[in-house]
C-alpha cells in the first residue's frame, strides 16, 4: 500500500494530506507449505490458488457447469445440517453455511469455481474450491470479512465428516440428475412436437426409404410419429436411468468405513439431501 502527499492550496495556505492511491488488494492465506497472497475480491483460498497453479489441464474451469456447482452446494448443505443435527456443528455456523449455499444454488458466485476439471487427487482440489469459497461467502454474508476462519473454516467446518472421495461422486449424482431433469423436459417437448406433426400430416404421402433408396409407401405423419415413439422410449430410459444416481456415499468418507464421521451423520445427511434435491437419494 502507497501513501503520497498531495499538495492543496486553501484560502489559509497550503496544507500536505496523506492520501492512500493503492488500496490493498490482497490478503494473507498460509496452510502448510506457506503463506500466499490472495486477491481481495477472490472468495476462494490458499488451496484454490495453489491448484489453480499445479492443474493447468484442460482450460477448462468448474464454474462452466453450472449444475455441478449447485450440486456441490447442495451436498455442502446437506452435510452441514447432518453434522449440527447430530450436535457436532453449531446451529450459527450452520446458518452461516446455509446463506451460502442457497445463494450459489441460486446462481450466484459461480465464477469463483476456477479449478480444473481435470485435476489430480480424484477431486480433492475442486472439493476444496467449494469448501473455501462457501466458507468466504458465509463470512461475508454474515458480515465478516474474508479469511476470517476462526468463524467459518473451510476445512473444519465445510469438510466436517467428509471426504473427496464421498462428497465428489456423491456432487456429480446430484449433477446429473439435475441435468437430466432439464433433458427430459426438452425431449418431451420435442416428442409432443414430432406427435402433432404426425397428425398434421397424416395424409401426406412419400416413399419410405432403405438402404439409401426409396422403398415402400408411407405417410409423412408416420414417419414423425416414429421419431416420438422412438423418442419416447429414449425418456423412458433415461428415467428409469435416474434410479442408479439415487444411491450415494455420503458418510463413507475417506475409505468407505465412516472414519471421522459421527454416528448417525451419514442417514441424517442424505435425508437432507433428498429433501434439497426433491430426489429419493439414499
Amino acid at each position: 500500500m502507497k501513501k503520497v502527499n498531495i499538495i492543496i492550496l486553501t484560502t489559509i495556505g497550503l496544507s500536505i494530506v496523506h492520501i492512500n492511491i493503492f488500496a490493498q488488494k490482497t490478503r494473507t492465506e498460509k496452510d502448510l507449505l506457506g503463506e500466499k497472497q490472495i486477491d481481495t475480491s477472490a472468495y476462494y483460498g490458499v488451496q484454490t490458488a495453489r491448484a489453480l497453479e499445479n492443474f493447468q489441464v484442460s482450460g477448462v474451469p468448474t464454474k462452466f457447469y453450472p449444475d455441478y456447482v449447485k450440486a456441490y452446494a447442495m451436498v455442502k448443505l446437506a452435510a452441514a445440517r447432518g453434522n449440527t443435527q447430530v450436535g457436532r456443528m453449531k446451529p450459527e455456523t450452520l446458518a452461516a453455511i446455509e446463506k451460502a449455499c442457497k445463494a450459489i444454488m441460486d446462481g450466484k458466485f459461480h465464477d469463483q469455481f476456477l479449478v480444473d476439471m481435470y485435476q489430480g487427487g480424484a477431486g480433492t482440489s475442486a472439493n476444496m474450491n467449494a469448501n473455501e469459497v462457501i466458507a468466504n461467502v458465509a463470512l461475508v454474508l454474515s458480515g465478516h470479512k474474508k479469511g476470517e476462519y476462526h468463524i467459518v473454516e473451510p476445512h473444519d467446518d465445510l469438510n466436517m465428516g467428509q471426504s473427496t472421495n464421498d462428497v465428489y461422486p456423491t456432487a456429480i449424482h446430484v449433477a446429473l440428475l439435475l441435468h437430466n431433469d432439464k433433458v427430459l423436459q426438452e425431449a418431451k417437448s420435442l416428442s409432443v412436437s414430432f406427435h402433432k406433426k404426425g397428425d398434421e400430416f397424416k395424409s401426406v404421402l412419400k416413399m419410405g426409404r432403405t438402404e439409401g433408396q426409396d422403398a415402400v409407401p408411407m405417410t409423412v405423419g408416420q414417419e414423425f410419429h416414429a421419431f416420438g415413439y422412438q423418442l419416447d422410449a429414449a425418456i423412458d430410459a433415461l428415467k428409469k436411468s435416474e434410479e442408479f444416481l439415487y444411491e450415494v456415499n455420503m458418510g463413507a468418507t475417506a475409505i468407505g468405513t465412516g472414519i471421522t464421521a459421527s454416528p448417525g451423520y451419514a442417514e441424517k445427511c442424505v435425508a437432507e439431501l433428498a429433501k434439497i434435491t426433491g430426489k429419493p437419494m439414499v
